[in-house]
Formats: C-alpha cells, structure tokens, sequence
C-alpha cells in the first residue's frame, strides 16, 4: 500500500500531451531534487501512459527534466517515493517512480500518474 503525503502547493502547471491533460503541484521550493533510491523493484516493460513524458533528476515537478519516455519504451522500475502531486489521465498521485528507460538509457523520476498501474511497487 502506498503512503499519501499532503505537500503545500507553490505552483500549478497544467500540459496537454498526446490527449491527456496533465496537472502538477510544485512542493515548497526548499523541496530538493536529489533523492536516495535503490534498484529494489522487479518490475519491467512498456509502462509509459503518455508521450514525451519528464524524466526528472527528482520527484518534483520542478526539477530539471534528463530527457522523456515515449510510449513505446521499455522501462526497468527500482523503487517508489513521495513528491508533488501530479494529475493526469483522470488519476492524482504523491508519488513518483525511479526509473531506467531501457530505450534510451535515461533514469530519473517519473509522477505515478504517467505511469501504468500508477508506478513501482516497492518504496525506496
């Protein structure tokens, strides 16, 4: 079972992408982009929901994207955390999904909700 954490909303970001309407709240912005993870989760295939999804250094909506996943990507999960509140697809998450983008070799954090079955099964 996943925790839900409440973070306070600095900033609200909306995206259209490939039909889906994506919604982000930014945490505080002492909240920082460099997060512990670890190769934990078994998990493996074509899992993006969208295209041209973030890959980002950390959980939240306001680090630096290192590049995108597409949905016809292979993609190795290691382990879930908390961060900002992402919406899209008509789910909501707080939590976000380290991961290693086969296809391209790019790994960083993913919101849950870009993500089938909402991400990684296994907390870091």
């Amino acid at each position: 079972m996943r925790k839900i954490s409440s973070i306070g909303a600095a900033v609200v970001l909306t995206v259209a992408t490939a039909g889906a309407v994506v919604t982000a709240t930014a945490g505080p912005a002492s909240a920082g982009c460099s997060h512990s993870h670890s190769n934990v989760d078994s998990k493996f295939g074509q899992l993006f929901n969208a295209t041209n999804v973030n890959i980002r250094t950390g959980p939240h909506t306001t680090c630096a994207s290192l590049g995108y996943g597409q949905l016809n990507h292979n993609v190795d999960f290691h382990c879930f955390g908390s961060g900002d509140r992402v919406t899209a697809n008509g789910k909501t998450t707080y939590t976000w999904t380290y991961v290693r983008n086969v296809t391209t070799g790019v790994s960083g954090w993913v919101a849950d909700a870009l993500l089938d079955n909402l991400g990684g099964n296994v907390a870091c």
